[in-house]
């Protein structure tokens, strides 16, 4: 078995694992709160006063998942590729690295 289909087989396991943990925890969960007639920037607002730990950690685990991406595409540095992703937002790597490639 390669490098790359070892990797990938790896990542399709965290990937289902993760998944069944998070269908796990809102189904057991009695927390769940009626949102019916809220409008998107009410729920917005709503997860910000109340979840700013969840928000964070999401958008750094969303992050580090796009960072491991692109050192596995275009062959970058996962280190610097993460703080860049952090500071300046994934979608900003992207469009980094597609400038890169035109220059070349």
């Amino acid at each position: 078995m390669t490098p790359y289909n070892k990797d990938k087989t790896l990542s399709t396991l965290l990937l289902l694992l993760t998944c069944t943990i998070i269908i796990y925890g809102i189904g057991t969960s009695d927390g769940v709160q009626n949102l019916g007639s809220k409008t998107l920037k009410d729920i917005v607002y709503y997860l910000i006063d109340f979840y700013p730990d969840i928000l964070l950690i999401s958008y750094v685990f969303i992050c580090l998942q796009i960072t491991g991406y692109v050192e596995l595409k275009y062959k970058q540095d996962y280190l610097t590729i993460s703080l860049l992703s952090i500071i300046f937002t994934p979608l900003s790597i992207l469009f980094i690295l597609q400038n890169d490639n035109e220059d070349d």
